[in-house]
């Protein structure tokens, strides 16, 4: 339904404000109408800016999904409606006086951008993305269910932590962007998967039919608990895969050093082999040549002798000779 058309009983039948509720706020029909027609106006050029953040945002590698939307006119009119009454607990000060004119300055989810991860430590490299993506309006806040233990010890000193009286879990963010030459903001809501499906189940459920429903309200905290548990199992198993992975890691390496100290063992024999192979050829070959010498020693002995002999032999032949010649010289 146009919100021209709206009347001011439709709009408290259908968001389910009781008359109490709406005498408690301090607005008008005709303003909160006003701020209705001019955000339907914006609608389509707000959508343009949720799927540019989406996009950006589901760039991120820790990022494994990302839901926006953005405020429809309705919804934004019955928000104005709880934060304008005074004495409750939904009120704030900082809505009284909004009008059509400023509610996008005042009104910090008019875009809504959710970042869904699986474990729990990706919610810090979400973090660091984002900050190199944009400069926050306000600082981040890590809402927490009311007994989660140490949930600061490891976030960034400009994280404040606050506890959600509904026992939501989720970082929150806040934006900013120009669009048609005004000042808009974005929220940025970074959670684990088992925290949006609480958070889903959780809204649909008990806000607002059943927001007061003991029974309703007390199961609820109990899926909280478990959905808070699920969470730490996952965070568990994650770093069970990584020091399995670690172990199976350090296996292989120490079979590859296995692997290499036998070949360098079985090189070494390889080498003693040869070296063994070589000394015996070395002696085969230095016995022949021992063999060779004392060969040669004999064969110059016995040439040396050979040549004594024939040297006694010259002699005795130039004796005769000689004997001979003084025979003939005597005759």
């Amino acid at each position: 339904m146009s919100i021209a058309s709206l009347t001011e009983d439709e709009f408290l039948h259908q968001n389910r404000i009781s008359q109490q509720q709406w005498q408690a706020s301090q607005i008008s029909w005709s303003t909160l109408k006003a701020i209705g027609l001019r955000h339907e106006q914006r609608t389509e050029a707000l959508n343009v800016t949720a799927e540019s953040y989406a996009r950006i945002i589901q760039q991120c590698s820790h990022v494994h999904s990302v839901r926006w939307r953005v405020k429809k006119p309705q919804h934004l009119m019955e928000k104005i409606v709880r934060k304008t009454q005074p004495n409750s607990a939904t009120f704030k000060a900082k809505y009284l006086g909004i009008n059509q004119y400023n509610y996008d300055a005042i009104v910090t989810d008019l875009i809504g951008v959710r970042a869904l991860h699986l474990f729990k430590d990706d919610g810090l490299a979400i973090h660091d993305y984002l900050m190199s993506k944009w400069q926050y309006e306000e600082p981040p806040v890590y809402y927490v269910r009311n007994g989660d233990d140490e949930v600061s010890a490891e976030l960034p000193a400009d994280i404040t932590v606050k506890i959600h009286p509904a026992g939501y879990r989720s970082l929150h963010y806040v934006f900013g962007s120009e669009l048609q030459h005004r000042r808009i903001f974005t929220e940025v809501q970074v959670r684990t998967i088992f925290e949006e499906a609480w958070t889903e189940i959780d809204h649909k459920i008990r806000y607002p039919n059943f927001s007061t429903d003991a029974e309703i309200c007390s199961f609820l905290l109990i899926f909280n608990r478990l959905v808070g548990s699920a969470d730490e199992m996952g965070s568990f198993v994650k770093q069970l895969a990584i020091e399995a992975e670690q172990r199976q890691q350090a296996l292989i390496v120490s079979k590859n050093r296995t692997e290499t100290s036998v070949l360098d063992v079985e090189d070494l024999f390889q080498q003693l082999e040869e070296k063994a192979e070589k000394q015996h050829n070395s002696q085969l070959v230095i016995d022949q040549l021992r063999q060779q010498v004392m060969q040669l020693q004999a064969d110059k002995k016995a040439l040396q002798q050979s040549m004594n002999l024939n040297m006694l032999s010259s002699s005795t032949i130039v004796t005769q000779r000689s004997y001979k010649a003084s025979e003939l010289l005597d005759k």
